[in-house]
């Protein structure tokens, strides 16, 4: 095998390495895009709380299957509303 010959096929297999990670990166985000999301804005009027406050449950990992992208949190449009941890035993702590 000629030198350059070997130089061709492992640039060849340089790109298939890095072609590899892009594909299932782009898979899970597809699964993520196939899914709907509402943000914490939309979901605030669904909720009937402030955004502010959804984020916080956002960051406490209250709120399950929420997404992060940029400063941006993507909360699945069928999440449940976390109950209220100010309840311990059927009491309202004031």
């Amino acid at each position: 095998m000629i030198y350059s010959e070997m130089i061709h096929k492992i640039s060849n297999m340089k790109q298939v390495i890095a072609f590899v990670p892009i594909m299932e990166y782009n898979e899970k985000w597809q699964e993520v895009w196939d899914m709907e999301y509402l943000t914490t804005v939309e979901m605030s009027k669904k909720w009937n709380i402030s955004s502010r406050r959804i984020v916080t449950l956002c960051i406490e990992g209250r709120i399950d299957g929420v997404i992060k992208k940029g400063k941006m949190w993507l909360i699945p449009a069928d999440a449940q509303k976390p109950a209220d941890a100010r309840r311990k035993k059927g009491k309202i702590t004031e």
